[in-house]
């Protein structure tokens, strides 16, 4: 019977490279290195050339075709078909894989205490170690394994949290933005200081909100004052005089501005307008010089014979009508072309007067905005005045937790240099005025001595 071929790991046994060198607690030998991607060999495979290869490794190798053994080309012992690689010609290694389990083993993630063997190491702890670098899902950040629940619960950028009003999902870096444009985002009227105003309603709260502050109905014209809703009445009637010169200044504005905006257009308007008026006039005084000359030739007609004198004055009476006919159109037509003209000029005019209007918005819009620039400007430096004081604040107190640490450290010197210390000799205790208390002491007097100073030897 033929020998039965041993039948490849499945991708659930071989779907990894091997261990990284650094896990070995001990000594690491050539004998357990894969000879294609140098690591300690998972789930030796041995070719029919001795060497031996990660399972993984060997059939990504031989996945495109028969391969040459490199191990075989770098020792010189290269020997065909012996050190062909291709699919079948490898065999389990069992004493290999047992020898590499049973190795001693370390976590090579920083901080991880955790030691067995290889075995171990594989079935419990790779691929489950708190201390391992993974990437966060949605930012790629970087973290331990441990740390990733809390990132994506507090810290990451892109995590997806619901908006408390709205309940609709965004990212955490867009909350700005979302909180801009959420139609349920409670807002204060800045009239009644009522609070909690969906914005979806405030639109329609400040249109009935007597305490809203809006825009004088003037400030077209440069009336720059806020007038609550129930005084604009009160409002427009004490200013009417200002309100007047506004208006005034406005319309002397327009007027300057026309003049100057297109002086080509109006001046050749005007110059047409004059041509036409001349020619308004030729053509009625024609038509008066045609009216004029109507009785003289008819009382030339009655003094013809009486035959002809119907022909003479059939064949020219119709003539002054159709001449003045003609003449009616024409004139129609001038007076449409300067009623047209007068309509253009008027257009014009109230061209000019919108473009004032977004001017005058738009400079309003420049100077806010210089404002609040400004301010925030201001805003800053005060910011940095504040943080370089406080700067200064902790480098002060570093300075002096310093000296605290090394008087500290002094002190402890000391301790221990005194307990440390040991005396032997003999304590010599001065009395003073000997003879008297010598005689006291006789007489059975008891003397009260005090030791000042004490010497030792």
């Amino acid at each position: 019977m033929a020998a039965q071929e041993p039948s490849p790991p499945s991708s659930l046994e071989g779907n990894k490279p091997g261990f990284p060198k650094k896990i070995l607690a001990n000594k690491l030998e050539d004998k357990h290195l894969c000879n294609i991607c140098l690591k300690i060999l998972r789930r030796p495979l041995q070719a029919q050339c001795g060497h031996r290869f990660c399972s993984y490794c060997f059939n990504k190798a031989v996945s495109s075709g028969p391969q040459k053994c490199s191990a075989c080309i770098n020792e010189d012992i290269f020997e065909e078909p012996t050190s062909i690689l291709k699919q079948g010609c490898a065999f389990p290694d069992n004493a290999a894989k047992r020898e590499v389990e049973a190795l001693e083993a370390v976590c090579i993630n920083e901080e991880c205490s955790w030691t067995g063997t290889i075995k171990e190491y594989e079935a419990n702890h790779e691929g489950k170690c708190d201390f391992r670098i993974l990437p966060c899902p949605s930012c790629k950040e970087l973290l331990r394994a441990n740390e990733l629940e809390r990132h994506n619960e507090r810290e990451c950028p892109e995590r997806t949290l619901n908006c408390k009003y709205c309940k609709e999902p965004f990212h955490f870096k867009n909350i700005k933005a979302h909180d801009e444009i959420c139609p349920k985002y409670p807002m204060i009227c800045e009239g009644c200081a009522k609070k909690k105003i969906p914005r979806e309603k405030y639109v329609d709260h400040i249109k009935l909100c007597t305490k809203f502050r809006t825009p004088c109905r003037f400030h077209v014209v440069g009336c720059d004052m806020m007038v609550e809703k129930e005084k604009i009445h009160d409002h427009e009637q004490a200013c009417s005089y200002k309100h007047l010169n506004l208006l005034l200044h406005f319309i002397m504005g327009i007027k300057v501005n026309l003049e100057s905006l297109q002086p080509q257009s109006l001046e050749l308007a005007s110059h047409k307008i004059h041509e036409l008026h001349q020619s308004l006039r030729e053509l009625e005084q024609k038509m008066g010089q045609l009216s004029g000359a109507g009785a003289p030739v008819q009382g030339a007609c009655a003094l013809l014979p009486p035959p002809p004198a119907p022909t003479l004055g059939t064949s020219f009476t119709p003539l002054p009508t159709a001449v003045g006919a003609a003449l009616e159109l024409q004139l129609h037509s001038e007076k449409t072309k300067v009623a047209e003209l007068s309509r253009r000029c008027q257009e014009l005019e109230l061209k000019v007067s919108t473009f004032e209007n977004i001017v005058c918005v738009l400079n309003r819009e420049m100077e806010r905005s210089a404002t609040t620039m400004e301010a925030y400007n201001r805003q800053h430096r005060l910011d940095q005045d504040k943080i370089e004081i406080l700067n200064n604040k902790v480098r002060q107190l570093e300075r002096t937790v310093g000296l605290r640490d090394l008087s500290i450290v002094e002190m402890e010197a000391k301790m221990r240099e005194m307990s440390a210390a040991t005396y032997d000799g003999v304590f010599v205790w001065k009395i003073s005025d000997f003879s008297k208390k010598r005689q006291d002491a006789v007489a059975g007097r008891a003397p009260a001595m005090f030791s000042y100073n004490s010497f030792i030897y």
